[in-house]
């Protein structure tokens, strides 16, 4: 069957596997005819079909006489509906078998699979969201955190949209001008160009891109996370750190050095920010062939790192494989940890202060006892908010598509203030301004292609 736009389109929109209750939805103007067709309500005299909408009616979903499953149908009618068509959702008991075969039947009463992300497209296409919201819906559905959530939330209620309008709206009343003076300059009417006030008007438009960017590093941590890397020497307390951080006994602790051999990671979360925890073998000189390629995969993950615990042992004096450790981390956002404070004290932390210049104070911990473990929660999080990690911002930008997009409007607007500066002619100004605005109209989906829909809607789950 040859695929169009706007056929009818079915698909499971709850996960997997067993559970309470599994959902088929149905989209599109063959929607209510097909339940009709396999719907047989328990209290007769009026078919589903006819009843109000945002309604649900009990009943079978039958094949000819043979009944599948008793389900629960919602009806619910365009344009009030998700993606502004006619919607039927089948609440089927939750299994693979009763649901597919519901599907079965809706496909071939003349339903197509739906594509990934087909129904939020749709909603797109139908003018219900734009594309930032659009995208806005995938990221609710991934959220990490409330503090994640909450910000895909603010995207899908419009706030971006609505900043990045109001900036395009300002655009196009320095376009109008400009252009009219282009076809009308002759004309006494056409007011003439004020430079220093289109300057003016596009230094506000770029300092509020910029303030979007600067607000990406924070919101991309909000969004997938803060991959944070400890590590340090063997036996260092690594694992036990790993431990206390999630309050319970994730990574294997032995007294003997070497015990991690690979990356264990688990997503730690503290006050809504996702931090990635990465528990890394020891940093040392070895012969074993599986330790040596601990240690190298141990680096490989330092050098990823968004931030890393570099963890020391205080019970320890300083040796060289601290110091070069410290000194391979010095260009890496960093914590300095020392652990085990619940012994006897040998390590001079002045010393390997003066030796590598990591950062300080150190944060003391018993990851045994939990001593100082809130404050190094407290710095992790000191980090994500202040400089190294981000900042505190009104409106958070978490797309890499968005930022991409705002670098490249930003781009024109600094080669339409340059024309400005130099009292370039208006068309040569209208190209820039026009530029960045068509730009700027790839974020709501204004300026689109084909081809940028659908590596959106790709990543999306099939049913949504």
């Amino acid at each position: 069957m040859t695929q169009t736009p706007f056929d009818t389109i079915a698909a499971v929109s709850t996960p997997a596997g067993e559970g309470g209750v599994g959902i088929v939805r149905i989209s599109g103007d063959k929607a209510l005819s097909i339940i009709q067709e396999l719907f047989s309500p328990h209290k007769k005299g009026r078919s589903v079909t006819n009843r109000d909408s945002f309604t649900m009616s009990l009943g079978y979903i039958k094949d000819k006489e043979k009944i599948i499953d008793e389900v629960l149908v919602s009806i619910m009618r365009k344009p009030h509906t998700y993606t502004r068509e006619d919607i039927v959702e089948i609440n089927c008991h939750g299994g693979a078998v009763a649901v597919n075969e519901v599907l079965r039947l809706v496909l071939k009463e003349g339903a197509r699979l739906a594509d990934p992300g087909e129904f939020t497209k749709r909603a797109f296409l139908n003018g219900r969201i734009d594309l930032a919201q659009a995208e806005a819906v995938l990221d609710i559905v991934k959220a990490k955190t409330h503090r994640s959530l909450k910000t895909a939330i603010e995207m899908l209620k419009g706030e971006l949209s609505e900043k990045i309008n109001h900036l395009s709206s300002t655009l196009q009343e320095i376009l109008i001008l400009l252009e009219a003076n282009i076809d009308f300059s002759e004309d006494e009417d056409i007011p003439h160009i004020e430079y220093n006030k289109i300057k003016n008007q596009l230094l506000k438009i770029k300092d509020e891109l910029e303030q979007l960017i600067s607000s990406f590093d924070t919101g991309k941590i909000y969004r997938d996370g803060l991959l944070t890397v400890i590590a340090g020497k063997p036996n260092v307390g690594k694992s036990s750190i790993m431990n206390a951080f999630l309050r319970f006994d994730r990574a294997i602790v032995t007294p003997i050095p070497g015990t991690t051999r690979d990356i264990i990671t688990e997503q730690l979360n503290i006050d809504g920010v996702p931090f990635i925890l990465a528990d890394t073998a020891g940093i040392t000189e070895t012969d074993s062939v599986v330790e040596i390629e601990g240690v190298k995969r141990s680096k490989s993950y330092m050098n990823l790192a968004g931030l890393l615990l570099l963890v020391f042992d205080g019970s320890e004096e300083l040796d060289e494989r601290d110091i070069d450790i410290a000194k391979g981390a010095q260009s890496i956002p960093h914590l300095t940890v020392v652990n085990k404070i619940d012994l006897s004290q040998k390590l001079d932390i002045d010393d390997l202060v003066k030796k590598t210049r990591i950062s300080t104070p150190p944060v003391y911990l018993s990851a045994k006892n939990g001593t100082g473990l809130e404050e190094l929660e407290m710095k992790m999080l000191e980090h994500v908010r202040s400089g190294s990690g981000g900042g505190d911002y009104s409106l958070i930008l978490t797309n890499t598509r968005h930022y991409n997009i705002l670098i490249k409007a930003t781009g024109e607007l600094e080669h339409a203030l340059k024309a400005v500066q130099q009292r370039k002619g208006a068309e040569l100004l209208a190209f820039d301004v026009r530029s960045a605005m068509d730009i700027l109209g790839e974020i709501t989906g204004r300026v689109s292609s084909k081809d940028i829909l659908d590596d959106i809607f790709s990543n999306f789950c099939i049913g949504k």
